[in-house]
């Protein structure tokens, strides 16, 4: 039986990060799940299982936000306006 983004998502929140990330991977990145995509940019925001990467959160956000994935676009948007400087 095939693993699912809701096995992921389940060992995610349990705090097994390095287990989550095994499923999160090749669903995110081979078969282009926006919800896997979505929590594997989570992990790399927060820097949890992997190293942190703001970037990396960024790209794995856009694939998903492309898949019209709300959580995901609205990640992207709180990152975009929590770097602009205001005068």
């Amino acid at each position: 039986m095939q693993p699912t983004v809701e096995d992921a998502i389940a060992l995610y929140q349990e705090g097994k990060f390095e287990e989550a990330y095994e499923l999160f991977y090749p669903l995110a990145i081979y078969e282009r799940h926006a919800e896997a995509q979505y929590y594997l940019g989570m992990m790399y925001f927060e820097g949890e299982g992997v190293s942190k990467s703001i970037e990396q959160a960024q790209v794995l956000w856009k694939k998903a936000a492309r898949s019209r994935h709300r959580d995901a676009a609205y990640r992207l948007s709180e990152i975009v306006t929590s770097t602009k400087t205001m005068f």
